[in-house]
């Protein structure tokens, strides 16, 4: 079954310096959603210093970029259709959580993230977390 990576995961790999071995611990095939490519690009542009910015944006064109799978309609209407049932309920979600959540449940996919944020959808939701990395 394919597997999205969340934005977590890429941050994880970008400060561990090996996204490679972060992904080979779990079973593949996997994509970036676009909204987890976006959300990964949006940090790497703030004031931050030069080397940690250009650190993120090599990972994101060596790595990264070939494995961005694009935002279809399903997604889009997983998307609004996940929104309509939070908000039903009193809850929320972060946009790009919400986006990158709705790609893996339009896709029947397994989603790979390193947080918590998507803990209240584990009931329709596979998702495999990832494993806390040794400090390096």
């Amino acid at each position: 079954m394919p597997v999205a990576v969340d934005t977590s995961v890429l941050i994880a790999g970008e400060k561990a310096g090996d996204l490679a071995s972060l992904l080979a611990a779990h079973p593949g095939p996997y994509y970036v959603p676009a909204p987890a490519a976006a959300e990964f690009l949006i940090g790497i542009h703030p004031p931050v210093r030069d080397d940690l910015r250009e650190r993120a944006r090599r990972l994101y064109e060596g790595r990264i970029k070939g494995m961005v799978d694009s935002f279809e309609e399903p997604d889009a209407a997983q998307l609004a259709a996940l929104n309509t049932e939070l908000r039903r309920k009193g809850q929320k979600m972060k946009f790009y959580d919400a986006a990158i959540a709705a790609t893996a449940l339009a896709r029947g996919d397994t989603l790979l993230c390193a947080d918590a944020d998507f803990d209240r959808l584990k009931d329709r939701l596979e998702i495999i977390q990832l494993s806390p990395q040794p400090p390096a």
